[in-house]
């Protein structure tokens, strides 16, 4: 008699297994229904989730290997119930940064969204939790993705959050700091109003790396700021840059007209004794170039000042130096030609 075809079974499998392996199948049914209700309970994740229909595992890999599909279900549902036991950090400390450890070889995204997660629920444990990943995940080079994390982990304290994004601003300044100020001026509006760090400080944190990498890079990029944030770093990178690379960077501002945002580096570049020694004329033009009036006048008794300390009898270069402006104070002049 012909047996009945199973309903459980895809067309063209034998209905009837041979009679040594029917231990086997009943291993298998076994195996099927175990996993079915782990699947079904969620410890597995959800039925749609890249499982495969009960038919299947039965007639498919349960029947040709019971044993390792069991034992490879039991293993998965132990690791669900670790991670679900340990949402709250309820355990150890040392077995939740173990599991974050196991986590970072596979998927380190989630494991720093976890480690953030765990930190907000357990202050008291958070440095313990986080410090250990934030090497390994700078050198994945994923910035990015760990500056989003910290500014959407609810409940983190203020000033570990803080904390966190300006290293890692820091980090990735050093080593791609065009992106991190990009990444910087783009987000600092959202970012302070979640972390309490204000737009104009994550900038600076970046500045400060990268003026010290590449001052040109960073004054020219700061001078395409809004004033308002931009000109205080620009004013860091660029004395940064005439410290640096004077010449270089003097011919950067005249290139630049008059302009106020540069007042400030005139002033203290311009009436320093190293210019004024060095290159006078440059001193001289550069004074004039400052957009303030009261400013320029400022700066122009200050060079004075400065020829008159290099060398008394240079009076040639006071004069030049306070041409278009308003004489020495009374009690300065040592010369009628300074009146």
């Amino acid at each position: 008699m012909k047996p009945q075809r199973s309903y459980f079974l895809p067309a063209g499998a034998d209905p009837e297994p041979p009679r040594r392996g029917r231990f086997q199948w009943g291993l298998g049914l076994a195996a099927a229904v175990v996993i079915g209700g782990w699947v079904s309970s969620g410890i597995l994740g959800s039925p749609d989730e890249d499982a495969p229909s009960s038919g299947v595992l039965m007639a498919g890999d349960a029947y040709q290997d019971p044993w390792r599909q069991l034992a490879s279900a039991t293993a998965r549902a132990d690791d669900s119930a670790t991670v679900a036991g340990s949402l709250g950090c309820g355990v150890a400390l040392a077995d939740c940064q173990g599991l974050l450890l196991s986590m970072m070889a596979k998927d380190p995204v989630t494991a720093w969204r976890l480690a953030l997660r765990w930190a907000s629920q357990r202050p008291d444990w958070a440095q313990a939790l986080v410090d250990p990943l934030l090497e390994p995940l700078w050198q994945r080079r994923i910035f990015d993705e760990m500056l989003v994390a910290l500014d959407q982990a609810a409940g983190l304290e203020d000033a570990l959050r803080s904390g966190w994004t300006e290293a890692t601003l820091a980090r990735w300044a050093e080593t791609a700091p065009t992106q991190a100020a990009a990444w910087a001026a783009g987000r600092a509006g959202r970012i302070a109003g979640v972390t309490g760090t204000s737009g104009a400080d994550l900038l600076a944190v970046v500045n400060d790396r990268w003026a010290h990498q590449d001052a040109r890079s960073a004054t020219v990029f700061a001078s395409t700021l809004p004033p308002a944030i931009g000109r205080p770093l620009m004013t860091e990178a660029l004395n940064r840059w005439l410290a640096m690379d004077g010449l270089a960077a003097r011919a950067w501002i005249r290139a630049q007209g008059v302009n106020p945002a540069l007042d400030a580096s005139i002033v203290q570049h311009a009436t320093a004794d190293e210019l004024a020694r060095q290159s006078p004329q440059d001193a001289v033009d550069l004074v004039r170039r400052i957009a303030d009036p009261s400013v320029r006048q400022q700066a122009q008794w200050g060079l004075a000042r400065t020829f008159r300390d290099i060398d008394p009898a240079r009076e040639d270069w006071q004069v030049q130096a306070l041409a278009g402006g308003q004489p020495l104070p009374v009690e300065e002049r040592q010369s009628p030609g300074l009146d």
